[in-house]
């Protein structure tokens, strides 16, 4: 294991949306952080339709997806340092009053436009999808909101389909994260489903 990971408990991820993104992008980054506090923020509960894409269990439906995550976090490690916070973001206020530290690593995975547009600063890393099966993976400095997908296309992150993209844009998010974490890297990604990959 990297030194530098060995040492972190005053880092702290927060986690905003518990989607197809940030439920198993959270999931990655606790197996390779074991140290710092995780936050989860999402105001959904787990629905039968998000068990293929997910990383929810069929148990868990009806559940709130912030409390649900406890559950699945623990069945890979009793020691996760998580707490969820189960509030819907309606304004930058509601931001500023979940995020504590100047240094905690901010990542926004909402799947609307409307949500995005709200999350903000220095260490924020904006993960999600656009529509025609194009990812971002943006440092908050080069990020502009796209589009939320319209209605008459399918929701990438509802397709049992589209589980492999998604979990490589979940895999390049977290590759992402270690270098910021680890040296001070940001790299801003766009990834389409033809496994194309451009740095901006």
């Amino acid at each position: 294991m990297n030194d530098l990971r060995k040492n972190m408990d005053d880092k702290s991820f927060y986690i905003f949306g518990l989607g197809a993104i940030g439920s198993n992008l959270l999931m990655q980054l606790a197996k390779v952080y074991k140290n710092p506090r995780f936050y989860g923020i999402d105001y959904d509960i787990v629905e039968e339709r998000n068990i293929d894409t997910q990383a929810y269990l069929l148990q868990q439906i009806g559940l709130p997806k912030a409390f649900a995550m406890t559950v699945v976090l623990n069945l890979k490690s009793k020691n996760i340092n998580y707490a969820p916070i189960e509030r819907r973001i309606i304004s930058k206020d509601d931001i500023k009053n979940i995020i504590m530290g100047e240094d905690a690593v901010i990542i926004d995975c909402f799947d609307n436009s409307e949500s995005r547009s709200l999350i903000h600063g220095k260490n924020c890393l904006h993960v999600g999808f656009s529509p025609q099966y194009t990812a971002e993976i943006i440092w908050d400095e080069n990020y502009s909101v796209p589009n939320d997908i319209p209605e008459d296309q399918n929701d990438i992150c509802e397709v049992s389909d589209a589980v492999p993209f998604i979990n490589f844009v979940v895999s390049m998010a977290c590759m992402n994260i270690i270098n910021f974490v680890d040296n001070n890297e940001k790299n801003d990604i766009i990834i389409t489903n033809k496994t194309v990959i451009r740095n901006l």
